[in-house]
């Protein structure tokens, strides 16, 4: 059908542009109402016989449902919208009702996971997804939720190791379901982000460490807890392992494959120091050979270490000996609180009497020792770090105080 001159005007060319984003964005039948700026007198003529009264001003609001009527009782057409389509050519948009699908479409994925997750850090979880868009648009988003909430629901609930492949292949039937450029793994990260109470790490390294922290690894060998002098009770092969090579006074890489073929029963009679830094275990293999058990984290703990420790507590007494900095206190308080740890040489005047002329300067902020606030106190007065390696006589000298 032709629309009339009053109607189809290129006067009016501008203004149903206008109109026609109005009434898209409020959502169909037209309603509520539109501001129009006609600056030319033709304009201005052609809108009042559009709207059926004189229009002098630039600026003119108009009424969207009464504009539909007119054009339903006087245009041949029925109403806004057909005008609209007519003029255009092309169907009106709903765009309203497009914004709450697509509101409805991306809280789908997230009302699945609530029912598949009941922990309290799911909503910080499912918060940050919605916040990031890691799910907007994507035609997989309740597969991802639901595979997130395997994976998830698996590694928080025990932190054994084992790796992504293993877990991917085991849980999903895909080897390579958590592969780092893969958008299930980074999903899944941030559950395990939120899990721990942090925000998702932004370095490599923070991200392996997060993913250790619940037992997951890359594979189950390329992670090893240093040790020396072991001697399980046992027959398999890794423990028999571990007895000849604190035999022959050998330090032992574990790995968190081995840990998966021994049980690792030590005997509760002889107490294990734990150290932070490999030197000192190699010291104490120099001096000692075997003759004394050590774990070493080798800095902050991976999986294989605390679990080296979860299996040795709390029927083995744990001595403890780290750095005296910030960040060897932060072990050393998290290996008291986890693993009942004893602090072995770690007081005040054992911090004052390895203080050196040339010590280095403590960085970072301070934190306060959970087993002796005098040695805290002490830090933060001399400023100063005293490292394991450079009190190696000391601790040397006084392994035979490790039984009291």
């Amino acid at each position: 059908m032709t629309l009339p001159d009053w109607v189809a005007t290129p006067e009016l060319t501008e203004i149903w542009e206008r109109v026609r984003a109005r009434v898209e964005t409020t959502g169909l039948p037209p309603q509520g109402r539109v501001t129009l700026t006609v600056a030319s007198r033709g304009s201005r003529h052609a809108l009042g016989a559009l709207l059926g009264r004189t229009v002098t001003r630039e600026r003119v609001v108009v009424d969207l449902a009464v504009l539909d009527a007119r054009l339903a009782e006087r245009s041949g057409e029925s109403g806004l919208a057909a005008v609209l389509e007519a003029l255009t050519g092309s169907p009106l948009r709903d765009r309203r009702r497009e914004r709450e699908e697509l509101t409805q479409r991306r809280e789908e994925p997230l009302t699945l996971a609530k029912s598949l997750l009941e922990a309290p850090w799911v909503d910080e979880w499912l918060a940050g997804l919605r916040r990031t868009g890691l799910l907007t648009n994507r035609s997989d988003a309740a597969r991802l939720i639901a595979d997130a909430a395997t994976i998830l629901r698996a590694v928080t609930a025990e932190s054994l190791p084992r790796s992504r492949v293993e877990l991917g292949a085991k849980l999903l039937g895909n080897a390579h379901a958590l592969d780092e450029d893969g958008p299930l793994h980074l999903v899944v990260l941030r559950g395990l982000a939120a899990a721990s109470g942090i925000a998702l790490p932004g370095s490599a390294g923070g991200r392996r460490n997060l993913w250790q922290a619940y037992g997951a690894t890359p594979d189950l060998i390329s992670s090893t807890c240093l040790t020396l002098g072991l001697r399980p009770e046992g027959q398999d092969p890794v423990t028999q392992r571990l007895q000849l090579a604190a035999d022959a006074g050998d330090p032992v890489h574990l790995t968190a494959w081995e840990l998966r073929r021994c049980e690792l029963n030590m005997p509760s009679d002889r107490p294990v120091l734990v150290c932070e830094n490999p030197r000192v275990l190699e010291a104490v293999a120099e001096a000692n050979g075997g003759s004394t058990p050590v774990v070493c984290t080798s800095g902050e703990p991976n999986t294989v270490v605390t679990t080296v420790l979860d299996r040795f507590s709390p029927a083995v007494q744990l001595r403890y000996h780290g750095d005296f900095d910030w960040a060897g206190i932060a072990i050393a308080n998290r290996l008291v609180a986890r693993f009942e740890v004893s602090p072995w040489l770690m007081t005040a005047s054992d911090y004052e009497a390895g203080l050196q002329p040339g010590s280095p300067s403590l960085l970072d902020t301070p934190i306060q020792p959970s087993w002796d606030a005098e040695l805290g106190a002490a830090m933060r007065l001399h400023g100063k770090a005293v490292h394991e390696e450079s009190v190696l006589e000391t601790l040397l000298n006084e392994l035979g105080t490790l039984t009291d």
